[in-house]
């Protein structure tokens, strides 16, 4: 491994930048992938179930973990690194111009949103990963869904993670370099729509808490018939 481009990577303003965007795209597209997963649950208890099951029988999980907590330090750590060093050498005055020169609320929100999102993971993980899970996971996750407290943390988590993303994704291009007058349009909006996709998560909360599981009611109807 080369001792040179890390350091680069750490102690250069470009590099860690670099870092925070590169970083920022792969937890775009694990956050992709996690709400796929969570489609499962209009599949049904024992669809959503044997796919949590062959998750965590997997070998590779302890290990696909500790990389994506890995991800998650080195885009938190560079992300902060980088405000701070925005925010103590900027002029008098600066962010106030940045501002009149068209920041979005996703852009001047970027450190706000990501401390919510912090917090919103902290809370799943205690809710769903390091709990109690004989009921089933289906049944624990339905089961959360249909508490108001938790969809309105579910709810605000959603909501934070797409301002973020609003701005992050197309910015992570942008810093990267993967820029070009004819598709940076096509970039921005593509950038938006995964944001938007986002709320997905906060929608999927909502259905459940508003017995709007139609799968569940139906199957519930049979056995009080019978």
């Amino acid at each position: 491994m080369n001792i040179t481009f890390i350091k680069r990577l750490i102690f250069t303003s470009i590099g860690r930048k670099a870092v925070m965007a590169a970083t920022g795209l792969m937890l775009g597209g694990f956050m992709l992938f996690h709400l796929a997963e969570n489609l499962l649950l209009f599949k049904g208890e024992v669809a959503y179930n044997n796919w949590v099951d062959f998750l965590l029988s997997n070998p590779l999980l302890p290990l696909l973990e500790v990389g994506l907590a890995a991800v998650f330090l080195a885009h938190i750590a560079a992300g902060v690194w980088v405000r701070l060093e925005d925010w103590l050498n900027a002029p008098r005055g600066y962010e106030a111009r940045k501002w009149q020169g068209g920041r979005t609320i996703g852009s001047s929100t970027m450190l706000y949103t990501a401390a919510l999102i912090l917090l919103y993971l902290a809370y799943h993980m205690l809710t769903f990963r390091f709990t109690d899970h004989s009921i089933g996971f289906y049944q624990m996750v339905t089961s959360a869904f249909r508490s108001p407290v938790f969809v309105a943390v579910y709810v605000g988590g959603a909501l934070a993670l797409v301002l973020h993303l609003s701005h992050g994704m197309q910015s992570a291009f942008q810093t990267l370099g993967l820029t070009h007058p004819k598709y940076t349009p096509f970039i921005k909006t593509g950038g938006l729509i995964i944001a938007l996709i986002m709320i997905g998560f906060a929608l999927i909360s909502v259905y459940y808490l508003l017995n709007l599981d139609i799968k569940a009611a139906a199957n519930t109807l049979q056995v009080t018939i019978q």
